[in-house]
């Protein structure tokens, strides 16, 4: 992968905001994730660079989608302080961190160096994780459908009502190899 083609800053002057004023250790982390992530072998998601509303980190995000469907699956985060790092599931638009194991939330301190590495693990094993599109059609036409972690079965996004009979899907079809 190109090194450029993972954690695009975003311009702010789009939305017609302040340019972005990243200080030294900002740019040491985004450059030493990137220099990681250029050695990546997983399939492209959709990443990029800011800041949260708040402005109260430098925030790395990447999202899952479903690019068939136009759907965004979920979105994972880091939050770096310079020292330490916040990173787990986004669970909103403000991009706040579902703060649990199961989501994938950790907190970590160290150098630039250490804390880029880490997260560029971290990224990695997520975007590493097939993911599948799994169908119900009923007989009015209409279908269930959920998005779900293919190695472990966890449901990343879900439109319509799943049976809750335990029926068989009728398709179930790779999204993220």
């Amino acid at each position: 992968m190109d090194v450029n083609s993972w954690f695009e800053v975003e311009d702010p002057e789009e939305y017609s905001e302040e340019p972005w004023d990243f200080d030294e250790a900002e740019l040491a982390f985004l450059a030493a994730l990137r220099a990681r992530a250029a050695d990546w072998q997983v399939p492209w998601a959709s990443s990029q660079v800011g800041r949260p509303e708040d402005e109260s980190s430098f925030l790395v995000h990447i999202s899952l989608l479903d690019e068939a469907r136009r759907l965004v699956l979920g979105e994972w985060a880091v939050h770096f302080y310079g020292t330490h790092v916040l990173a787990g599931k986004v669970c909103d638009q403000l991009f706040n961190l579902h703060e649990s194991p199961e989501h994938g939330f950790f907190r970590a301190s160290g150098t630039v160096e250490e804390l880029a590495e880490r997260c560029a693990g971290w990224f990695e094993s997520l975007l590493s994780r097939p993911v599948d599109r799994v169908e119900w059609p009923f007989k009015d036409g209409k279908h269930a459908t959920h998005w779900e972690f293919a190695d472990t079965g966890e449901i990343l996004a879900k439109r319509g009502s799943i049976p809750a009979d335990d029926s068989s899907p009728a398709h179930r079809l790779p999204v993220r190899p």
